[in-house]
């Protein structure tokens, strides 16, 4: 018996599956086997289980393919190839240029794999679901043994997505789950694949017999419950009135997140920066070796409370910007965790022990959120060691003397160019955003048109057998 797979589908699949599991875990061989809506790839492992289902008008007898075999023809030319399936051998034919070409691999017998039991209730999410699981994941420890860090908590009681690695924790409201308990989901990068988003704008989620079970337009996926227990955090968002409180700016989120990892000190241990809440709000990373810092000040944003300078591990800091955290809640008495809140989302970051480093004020470089910055030309471009002589004596913190040189520093601000620059970068995303979605409308037309044409010449062939 003779089918037809489109290599492009080979290669969805192939990615898909590599993004489910690690690379140790990769299934030996994937099944295919007929369908009510076509013919079905499917890939076991022990702790995953993903689905692809293509249609089709051929009818064939199920069959197998090494994974090797799937990773050597899959491909993103929109071209098939044959598949004769004969007992316990597959045989693979193609062209190249116009030269026939084949190759002959076993099919082995699955009989002792069976797909997960279908959820009885499954709830329908945008594909949003998929991006705060991609989030989630960027707060795990799956090396804690006391309790599994390095899962995902799903908690359906409160309606929650929950993940913590013991000194950051992020908790997203708002996302019901047709179960009422805690349900730990393993961290997979499929969450972040943009193969799979090109499937559909819905995910149905629902948890049968251990499995948590994902479904995106044709493609169905298994995460095996991981075992274990999860920590409890709202002890912690309670007794804050107290909190001195950071009143983020969104444009100064975006200029501290794109610099935080180009401060001086990220080689230290735990990568430091202090948050520095006195007159003006600032970000300063320490140069140990030199004795110099560098400060962001963020002009726009404001806080409320006590004084405080507090230092946090700067991946910390990052994901709380990234993940659109803009209030967040210090301590003034005690260093306890600081509360950050965003949208639906909940943020919790563990400070860091000690003192920030003394540093004479004439060896800190500021750099403001809301400065303008002139770009010179090229032949206009001073000395390398003239322009960074030059940026030492231009810093808005300091004069010639040491001392504070609010008026001199005042003249090359200009909030209005960073606002601009903000708002088109966002005009720019949404445009970019608005582009693919219709280029991804377009490649579903082209390969719906192309499977409709394969169908129909399918049809002729048998009609010629």
């Amino acid at each position: 018996m003779k089918t037809f797979i489109n290599r492009f589908d080979l290669y969805r699949f192939e990615r898909l599956v590599s993004k489910l599991v690690k690379p140790t875990d990769h299934p030996a061989t994937i099944s295919f086997a007929p369908c009510s809506d076509g013919l079905q790839f499917a890939a076991f492992t022990d702790v995953a289980v993903l689905t692809l289902t293509v249609p089709t008008s051929d009818v064939v007898e199920p069959f197998t393919l090494p994974w090797a075999t799937i990773k050597e023809f899959a491909s993103k030319k929109n071209d098939e190839i044959g598949l004769d399936v004969n007992n316990n051998t597959v045989t693979l034919l193609w062209n190249v240029n116009g030269v026939p070409q084949q190759k002959s691999v076993p099919s082995i017998g699955m009989t002792d794999k069976r797909l997960p039991t279908m959820p009885e209730n499954l709830v329908d999410h945008p594909i949003t679901l998929l991006y705060a699981l991609s989030d989630a994941a960027k707060c795990v420890d799956a090396e804690n043994t006391r309790y599994s860090l390095g899962s995902i908590c799903l908690r359906g009681s409160k309606a929650q997505i929950v993940s913590t690695d013991g000194r950051q924790a992020l908790t997203q409201d708002g996302f019901l789950f047709p179960w009422e308990s805690d349900v730990l989901c393993p961290v997979s990068k499929i969450f972040g694949s943009k193969e799979l988003r090109e499937f559909g704008d819905t995910v149905r989620i629902g948890f049968e017999e251990n499995w948590i079970m994902f479904e995106i337009g044709p493609v169905k996926f298994w995460l095996k419950q991981i075992d274990g227990k999860f920590p409890q955090l709202d002890q912690f968002t309670k007794n804050i009135d107290h909190f001195t409180w950071l009143n983020v700016d969104p444009s100064d989120a975006i200029f501290v997140s794109e610099r935080l990892d180009n401060l001086p000190g990220k080689t230290d241990r735990e990568s430091p920066v202090y948050v520095e809440l006195k007159d003006h709000v600032a970000v300063r990373g320490h140069d140990q070796v030199q004795q110099t810092a560098t400060e962001l000040r963020l002009a726009k944003s404001r806080y409320d409370g006590s004084d405080i300078v507090v230092p946090v591990n700067r991946k910390f800091l990052k994901n709380a910007l990234d993940f659109g955290i803009n209030r967040i809640g210090f301590d003034p008495k005690d260093r306890t965790p600081l509360i950050g809140y965003g949208g639906t989302r909940t943020f919790i970051i563990m400070p860091l022990e000690g003192d920030e480093p003394k540093v004479e004020t004439n060896k800190i470089m500021v750099l403001t959120s809301n400065a303008k910055v002139s770009v010179l030309p090229n032949s206009a471009k001073p000395d390398r060691k003239i322009r960074r002589s030059h940026s030492r004596s231009q810093s808005p913190a300091t004069n010639g003397s040491g001392s504070s040189k609010r008026s001199g520093s005042s003249k090359c601000l200009d909030g209005r160019s960073l606002d601009d620059a903000v708002k088109l970068r966002q005009n720019l995303r949404e445009t970019l955003t608005g582009v693919n979605d219709l280029i991804r409308s377009i490649k579903a037309q082209r390969r719906q048109d192309k499977l409709l044409r394969d169908t129909v010449a399918s049809l002729r062939k048998l009609q010629n057998v």
